[in-house]
């Protein structure tokens, strides 16, 4: 008799402790659930929003070319459009100015500077680029990397900029259009976007932002292709103030 009741008491003991830790484990699933995390499109529409909605920036600019790559850099106010760019290619180097639709370019060393028409110079693709995220499709995590020392995180996909313009207002559909003509009608893209690890001024940040046709039929060239542009963005919200050469 002693063996038995020294058996149920054993029991009884186990079931407390089997219960008492599946009241103190892992939370029941009747809890509140994690959210799911945004789409790896949501991700980068919001990163450009937030920059295009500080409303300037100051830039870095690739734009590939068969006879190589020109670079460029300077403040950037995006609505109403305005830059001063400092331009160079191979040995040689510039200035561009532009005011609204009004576009200027001056040679280093030069006395003056020569009013262009527009489109000449389209460097309204580079407001545009921050406007197309209404035609982004397939958009990927492609992994990390660094971008200037902040680390980022890397996204990837193709645009369709004829989706970006439409219901797109006139001043917008014409430097999607710009953009268009530059690079592709469907240009594939590349975000680098501020990982939850970067500095906090950077996180969730659009850092840096490619496209690039995709030549049929051929794999990514660790070179620029022609017409490919690159953008950097950097002290979200500075103020801009340029005005059209005297």
């Amino acid at each position: 008799m002693t063996r038995v009741r020294r058996g149920g008491a054993a029991a009884v003991l186990l079931t407390c402790l089997l219960v008492l830790a599946a009241c103190t484990g892992a939370p029941s699933g009747d809890g509140p659930a994690a959210p799911a995390p945004p789409e790896p499109r949501d991700v980068v529409a919001s990163a450009a929003r937030s920059l295009a909605d500080a409303g300037s920036a100051r830039v870095e600019l690739s734009v590939g070319a068969a006879t190589g790559a020109v670079q460029a850099s300077g403040p950037m106010r995006f609505t109403p459009f305005a830059t001063d760019l400092t331009v160079a290619f191979g040995t040689r180097g510039a200035q561009v100015r532009a005011v609204d639709d009004g576009v200027w370019f001056r040679l280093a060393g030069a006395p003056g500077w020569q009013s262009l028409s527009p489109g000449m110079v389209p460097v309204g693709a580079v407001g545009g680029a921050l406007q197309a995220v209404r035609g982004l499709t397939d958009v990927t995590e492609r992994g990390g990397e660094d971008v200037g020392g902040a680390p980022a995180t890397v996204y990837g996909g193709t645009v369709d900029l004829a989706a970006a313009r439409a219901g797109a207002d006139p001043a917008t559909a014409g430097r999607l259009a710009q953009l268009s003509g530059l690079v592709s009608p469907t240009p594939r893209f590349t975000a680098w976007i501020g990982a939850p690890d970067a500095p906090e001024a950077d996180r969730g940040r659009l850092l840096r932002l490619s496209l690039e046709p995709a030549p049929p039929g051929t794999a990514p060239q660790p070179a620029p292709a022609p017409g490919a542009v690159t953008i950097g963005f950097a002290e979200p919200g500075l103020p801009v103030e340029v005005s059209p050469p005297a």
